[in-house]
């Protein structure tokens, strides 16, 4: 170990992550809906930071694609688009039936250990009525095989992808359109993610991803509301 320099101990999160990690979470779950101006004075006074400090967790926002800077008017919350979504959605739906169809023989005791896991994760937060956790944890328990699947790229995809599949996941949520069972369909998909039948698990990923966005456009149809208290989030 001669020769390298001293390096000091990584620090707790710092204030300024904190502010990021705050606005992220309040983003997503519609707490600060698209559209909406991120007033420095106003944050800054309510996180008690100054105002440069705000300025620098807003620059990484704006850098993850969640905030934009209009020139001479300030920074704003990404607005929703409906395309946008609907092209996220059918390439998650080519990556998705990619990564189950490359896991299929290898899910070994670990792996379904752990979507068990997530799972339950997952259904916590339902029963908490915790719709910022839910949507989160919702994210986690999809992003498995793309972590497990065995492509290099396939995660560094999917946290790409994360923010905008979280704001479909929002809008299901907000939507007052009709919808199915929450634990009953992702208790279906665990059920068929862990079966033994890949033509059948591949047959359900479409129907799941389908439905997901089957409620994002009746919502963009019939309650532009919906639309506007979703938000994106990376978590």
């Amino acid at each position: 170990m001669s020769g390298l320099p001293t390096f000091e101990p990584v620090p707790a999160v710092t204030r300024r992550d904190h502010v990021v990690l705050a606005l992220r979470r309040s983003i997503l779950a519609g707490q600060i809906p698209p559209g909406t101006q991120l007033v420095e004075s106003g944050l800054a006074s309510q996180f008690g930071v100054s105002r440069g400090l705000l300025r620098e967790a807003i620059r990484e926002l704006i850098e993850s694609g969640l905030v934009v800077n209009r020139p001479y008017a300030g920074a704003f919350v990404t607005e929703m688009n409906e395309a946008l979504i609907r092209d996220v959605y059918q390439v998650r739906r080519v990556l998705e039936r990619e990564a189950y169809t490359r896991i299929w023989d290898r899910r070994d005791a670990a792996f379904r250990a752990e979507m068990q896991s997530r799972f339950d994760l997952m259904m916590e937060a339902v029963h908490r009525d915790d719709l910022p956790a839910e949507i989160r944890a919702e994210a986690h328990f999809h992003g498995l095989v793309y972590e497990r699947c065995g492509n290099h790229m396939m995660p560094a995809i999917w946290q790409q992808m994360t923010q905008k599949i979280q704001l479909g996941f929002a809008v299901c949520q907000i939507s007052h359109g009709p919808k199915v069972d929450f634990e009953e369909n992702h208790a279906r998909f665990l059920q068929l993610a862990l079966g033994d039948d890949l033509e059948a698990m591949l047959a359900e990923l479409d129907i799941h991803l389908r439905r997901g966005l089957d409620t994002i456009q009746r919502a963009a149809e019939t309650e532009p509301e919906a639309l506007s208290s979703a938000a994106l989030l990376a978590s």
